[in-house]
């Protein structure tokens, strides 16, 4: 004998949904677009690619960075780039801001060889390039920009000295 009232399924009634459970709902949601895709670009910040080229002493460095870091009220985030060769072409960020900035030079070179082209005693292979310019230009930057096009493209050549 067969029993068809043990072959239905009972329906278990689902409570109502709550408005607080909509909010961490819509929450949640917020926060997962927000973390996937950031907060946008600085859209309302007028920002250009600034390129130039930074010599030391008249040679070009060879190898380095760039930062613009925003001063004096003008609005925006940290843009800078590589130097190669020394030339830089600052775009990180979608641009440096329009403005004055307080800008940051750093120049690596390998670490030092011994004579016969080996990695000196205590510099073994894999080791960070070392940081050579004088504080003045990173750490310690005086150094100002101001960039007044709105153009979409700016230049500025640095010419660092060792004194």
């Amino acid at each position: 004998m067969s029993r068809q009232g043990d072959t239905q399924k009972k329906k278990i009634p689902c409570p109502p949904r709550s408005e607080t459970h909509s909010v961490f709902l819509s929450l949640g949601t917020v926060l997962l677009c927000t973390s996937l895709f950031g907060c946008g670009p600085d859209s309302k910040f007028k920002k250009v690619i600034v390129r130039g080229t930074v010599t030391l002493d008249g040679q070009p460095i060879q190898n380095g960075e760039i930062r613009f870091y925003p001063v004096e009220g003008t609005p925006g985030s940290v843009s800078g780039g590589p130097i190669k060769d020394g030339q830089y072409v600052a775009k990180g960020r979608g641009g440096v801001s329009v403005g004055k900035s307080r800008v940051e030079i750093r120049g690596y070179r390998p670490p030092p060889e011994s004579p016969g082209g080996e990695v000196s005693p205590g510099m073994e292979e894999g080791r960070p390039a070392v940081q050579y310019l004088p504080a003045k230009y990173n750490t310690q930057s005086e150094l100002t920009a101001t960039i007044e096009s709105d153009s979409g493209n700016a230049a500025k050549d640095f010419n660092l000295s060792v004194e």
